[in-house]
């Protein structure tokens, strides 16, 4: 079917859904007898008051701009996230599906279609090339120039896993992992793709590439580059099937996206365990398992973590994550439980087995294997297994080691999504194919607090202030400068390739003007990688690890495993991963009872959030309780060493809808608090505990008290 008659197809749907009448304010007539004239009329009198449209390009005039999304009334419409009202200021009730915006889109790129040599000619001397982004329509505060509402793009997209089908939310225009009938459900949160004839720059401030532009500093590979030294890939023009896309072929163009994903950490534990456990003789220790045996699922497997869609109403490239009954499940191999020898006098932190970085030049750590693993399931000689977060010297057995422990899996990993085009292979414009980075991790627990956004705002703090708040800078995977996995079994990452997870825009001139109203943030989850946490010690969703001729890179491997044991950890040390990992601190006070605490309370989570109050703690551990004892009345804790996130996840007690709430505004609130309260306190923030952490409203009593006593 022609895309005009894809696009007229959403339009009839929708118009009398509230959406001919909206446009019309604008003077489009989505109802034109001849629709594809009525989109290519300049139109006079575009109001960018009327809710959604704010941040609409100052320079958009058409309801189609070919080749520019973003000056397309139509796409802007469709895609923008912010467009909810009718022209009478309802609510609409009906909106696009993922696959009518994918037609506009497609429309956008197929009028006035160039040629090859059309696009070789705008790219000038430039490499061009098909490469896969990750992208997705943002507001204009979201975008790599600020000035109105664009496209961004990444090689890089990030999906996460859930124990739910993924679920588009129409007029959020996106996925969130919450359930509305589960509050234990997590949903699959999907990443889109697409393939685009893409152009190679250098970075370069004054045309916004990359978004956020880095120094020198940022890569252990290249520590003296900065950012106009690296080399970018930039979309010039989307690639679609069919006739439409680009003129001159013989026939019509042919494209597909293919992918491939592992999850190799249990291979990983045990070749990391074989080698730096020697023997007193020099025998490599023995983990109960080598090769060929190691190379095998689950040791390594690429089925069950992630597949493209293949419902027509989310159109073509978006990539889903395979849900499971839970986010994780104990291993499996050869019709018997998984088990690993846990070494003697092993490395733990608290009660996990702890695999030590590699330590390398400038302070550099790369992990080759999960830097914790579970290892608190002691497998008996009869096949029994043992809890041993029912013993109290839990952290003395794991560090003593001696025993097999139960191995579990997560559906995390990486790989890469790969276009195929015969048409376009053997064209002398085209210097190559290259793939995007993919990345399938755990879930976010604040799924509309973007990690670009609390690391732009801690930027404005002052450096004092700053530097007093976090134990690690709140830096996301799109400011990090390394290649993808190069260790990948087939990885088709150069080592020198190492701005993958960089946010660009589209290439091209960069509109002059800027739109003065600012919408409202998008309340989605974002794919991209400014929305996902660094890769430092290691990152929540990706972590660094070191090839063989000393290149770091980008891996999945060193998270742990299975990815809550790591997850405790970073929710408990002061929320290591703001925006990411939920602070725990509140729950366990980790260190505190032996007189060695060192993690404070940063964002700090409300008494519903833990489970002081009703019963629904975001992570299944219940926080601290008031109790008497002789009298007196002491705070309750649960210990950290025997909360086991593993069992918590295995029993599906973790609710990402009790923090889904959390936006970026009110997040900047939780910090702030904690913040100035520590300042009125004084002394060692160390030395206080957060017992009770509640929203208040005027006239609560303890309000009005402390009212009083301050004299307020």
């Amino acid at each position: 079917m022609p895309l005009i008659d894809q696009v007229k197809a959403a339009c009839k749907r929708l118009a009398p859904q509230g959406w001919r009448d909206l446009l019309l304010a604008h003077g489009l007539d989505i109802t034109a007898k001849d629709l594809a004239q009525e989109l290519s009329r300049t139109l006079p009198d575009i109001k960018r008051s009327v809710k959604g449209f704010e941040d609409f390009s100052l320079e958009g005039r058409k309801g189609i701009t070919p080749g520019q999304p973003s000056k397309s009334l139509l796409y802007h419409a469709f895609a923008s996230a912010n467009v909810m009202m009718r022209a009478n200021g309802a609510r609409l009730t009906v909106f696009p599906t993922l696959a009518e915006i994918e037609a506009v889109e497609n429309y956008v790129f197929s009028v006035d279609a160039p040629s090859l040599q059309q696009l070789k000619n705008r790219a000038g001397t430039a490499r061009m090339a098909v490469v896969v982004f990750a992208y997705e329509y943002r507001p204009a505060s979201q975008t790599c120039h600020k000035k109105h509402a664009d496209l961004v793009f990444s090689r890089t997209g990030i999906s996460r896993v859930g124990t739910m089908p993924a679920y588009y939310d129409p007029d959020r225009r996106g996925f969130m992992p919450t359930a509305d009938a589960n509050a234990f459900g997590i949903r699959a949160v999907p990443a889109r793709y697409a393939a685009y004839i893409a152009v190679e720059q250098r970075g370069d401030r004054t045309t916004f590439c990359p978004m956020r532009f880095r120094v020198k500093g940022t890569n252990a590979n290249d520590p003296n580059k900065t950012d106009s030294e690296r080399r970018f890939w930039q979309p010039i023009h989307k690639l679609f099937s069919g006739s439409e896309c680009l003129r001159g072929l013989s026939g019509d163009l042919d494209v597909s996206l293919t992918s491939s994903h592992f999850n190799e950490k249990l291979r990983r534990i045990h070749l990391f365990l074989r080698n730096q456990h020697a023997s007193a003789q020099g025998v490599p220790f023995d983990t109960g398992w080598t090769e060929p045996d190691i190379s095998q699922p689950p040791f390594r497997f690429t089925t069950g973590i992630a597949e493209f869609s293949t419902k027509a109403e989310w159109g073509k490239g978006l990539l889903v994550p395979v849900a499971h009954q839970s986010l994780v499940e104990r291993a499996t191999y050869k019709g018997k439980p998984l088990t690993y020898n846990v070494p003697p006098n092993a490395a733990t932190l608290s009660s996990s087995l702890a695999l030590p970085a590699i330590e390398l030049e400038n302070d550099q750590r790369a992990l080759p294997a999960p830097e914790y693993v579970h290892a608190r399931h002691r497998v008996k000689a009869n096949g029994v297994v043992e809890n041993l977060n029912n013993l109290p010297d839990v952290e003395d057995i794991v560090r003593a080691g001696g025993y097999k422990a139960l191995h579990y899996l997560d559906f995390t990993g990486d790989g890469w999504i790969e276009a195929r085009s015969p048409q376009l292979s053997g064209q002398s414009a085209i210097s190559g194919f290259i793939p995007a980075y993919s990345l399938v991790t755990a879930p976010d627990f604040f799924p509309t607090c973007d990690q670009r956004e609390l690391t732009e705002w801690t930027d404005t703090l002052p450096p004092s202030f700053r530097n007093s708040i976090w134990r690690v800078s709140p830096d996301t995977l799109s400011d990090q400068r390394f290649p993808g996995n190069l260790q990948l079994p087939g990885s088709p990452f150069p080592n020198d390739d190492n701005t993958v997870t960089a946010i660009v825009p589209m290439f091209g001139k960069v509109d002059s003007q800027q739109t003065l109203a600012t919408p409202a943030d998008t309340s989605r989850h974002s794919h991209m990688p400014d929305n996902s946490a660094g890769i430092f010690a290691p990152g929540w969703d990706v972590s660094v690890d070191v090839s063989s001729d000393i290149v770091l890179h980008l891996s999945a491997c060193g998270l742990g495993s299975p990815f809550p044991e790591d997850a405790k950890l970073c929710a408990a040390l002061s929320t290591f991963w703001p925006a990411a990992a939920p602070d725990a601190t509140r729950t366990f006070t980790y260190g505190a009872e032996s007189g060695q605490g060192e993690f404070f309370t940063v964002s700090p989570l409300t008494d519903e959030e833990i489970g002081q109050i009703g019963t629904m703690p975001w992570d299944g551990a219940a926080g601290p309780k008031v109790v008497k004892s002789g009298g007196e009345e002491f705070a309750e804790y649960a210990s950290f060493a025997h909360v086991d996130y593993v069992e918590n996840a295995l029993n599906n007690k973790f609710s990402v809808r009790v923090t889904s709430h959390v936006d970026l505004e009110e997040y900047q609130r939780r910090v702030l608090a904690m913040a100035l309260a520590y300042k009125i306190l004084g002394g060692n923030k160390l030395d206080w505990i957060v017992l009770s952490f509640r929203r208040i409203n005027p006239g609560t009593p303890e309000l009005v008290k402390a009212q009083a006593e301050a004299q307020l």
